[in-house]
């Protein structure tokens, strides 16, 4: 069935459009912004309905034409064909929707601080081909579309591509399909990949005695195989940070600045800091520097965030591998705690955290999201607690995408 005349009237974090007419609401695959399309009907959903546009009739005023020659097909990106300043809108009411439908909190206005639109990753992950070739999954599809380049990437990364690219075809050409995936990461100097197979041994064996520039880890079903190191070291500041193949580490370098200054600045000074889901301990030690407690169940994390603590001459710290559950009031006491950071996957934080951290009434939360949804359910979670949202700032970690980083700052009524 198809429908016309249907106006683009926002978007979704997921990059589909959203459609009304006739009191009903459309998620619309391929939709742009602030255009006019006819639409076929996919599925009826309770509350919406699932179609995808299938022409044009009248192009958004906010409508450019995307930089990327593959962005029609790519699922990188979602809103690159839209200008930069109505991307940030978008994800203002992005947040200001989430927050008034699921935590009741009506705001004005919410400032997001803009980023560089393109060349800003330090890390992309791809999907590799039967020959090896690189790809990003096509929008709404697991079908692959290949590429020689991405703009989102920054320099380092694309000029070293058709290099990567290249090792890549040959793994595949010499040994069959063994790669499934390759994470690629720099700090501007060094390059990690990150191989993903089902053969490690077969992998490393190939490739251990030629002459690559790159750090490698090849990530096996059963094991993890390394050729030189197994990590990278980043800067922040006057901070030194090892991150290894699976730590977190923020992908823009041009906002980290930006995203740690305004967690520090609702911190204040002064202040023991425990960070709960720590990682390797990178956001913590940015933000407060020293006087650390960082709580996190993956060991290996926990090494380099103490490694990162020893790096950074850090002199009052603790990085203990716990679940954050372990968590209580007598902890907090002993610790002699002031405030505690949040930075947990896009899922966001468990209901039980919530309520274990409530019951020490620590003063300060600070919460740090790339999720508006789950973050305003985690907050709503909070406000049932005895604690109030206090102060909001996003940050655009990722142009060219519904995605956006929130700092939030709850204190205890």
């Amino acid at each position: 069935m198809i429908l016309e005349n249907i106006e683009i009237i926002d978007i979704l974090q997921d990059g589909r459009g959203v459609g009304k007419k006739d009191g009903k609401v459309y998620f619309i695959e391929g939709g742009s912004y602030g255009e006019t399309c006819n639409i076929e009907i996919l599925e009826e959903k309770k509350n919406f309905t699932l179609a995808k546009k299938t022409k044009t009739l009248q192009k958004s005023k906010d409508y450019r034409e995307p930089p990327c020659p593959y962005y029609y097909e790519c699922g990188g990106c979602s809103i690159m064909d839209i200008t930069y300043d109505r991307q940030i809108k978008l994800k203002q009411n992005l947040i200001k929707n989430a927050l008034s439908k699921t935590a009741g909190i009506d705001l004005d206005d919410i400032e997001i601080i803009k980023s560089k639109e393109l060349g800003y990753r330090n890390k992309i992950g791809l999907k590799v081909g039967d020959n090896g070739d690189l790809a990003y999954k096509k929008k709404s599809s697991d079908d692959l579309v290949y590429i020689n380049d991405c703009l989102l990437a920054n320099d380092h990364i694309r000029s070293n591509f058709a290099n990567i690219q290249a090792l890549s075809r040959d793994i595949t050409e010499a040994l069959g399909h063994l790669l499934s995936q390759i994470s690629i990461r720099s700090n501007g100097k060094q390059i990690l990949l990150n191989l993903y197979t089902n053969d490690e041994e077969k992998v490393y064996h190939y490739l251990k005695n030629k002459n690559i520039d790159y750090k490698i880890n090849i990530l096996g079903k059963n094991k993890t195989v390394s050729l030189g190191e197994d990590h990278l070291y980043f800067t922040y500041k006057d901070k030194t940070f090892k991150v290894s193949r699976d730590d977190f580490y923020q992908v823009n370098d041009y906002q980290i600045q930006n995203l740690y200054g305004e967690a520090k600045k609702y911190l204040g000074d002064n202040k023991k800091l425990l960070d709960l889901f720590c990682g390797s301990g990178t956001s913590s030690i940015a933000i407060n520097g020293d006087h650390l407690v960082g709580v996190e169940i993956n060991k290996s994390a926990i090494a380099d965030a103490k490694e990162n603590a020893r790096l950074n001459n850090l002199t009052d710290y603790k990085f203990i591998a716990k679940n954050a559950k372990y968590i209580d009031q007598k902890f907090i006491t002993k610790e002699k705690i002031h405030a505690v950071t949040l930075d947990p996957p896009r899922a966001g934080i468990d209901k039980e955290i919530i309520k274990t951290l409530a019951k020490t009434k620590i003063p300060q939360i600070i919460y740090i999201s790339c999720n508006p949804q789950t973050q305003a359910r985690d907050i709503k979670r909070f406000q049932k607690e005895g604690y109030a949202l206090e102060k909001i700032k996003a940050v655009d970690m990722f142009p060219q995408t519904m995605h956006v980083e929130s700092v939030v700052l709850m204190s205890r009524k």
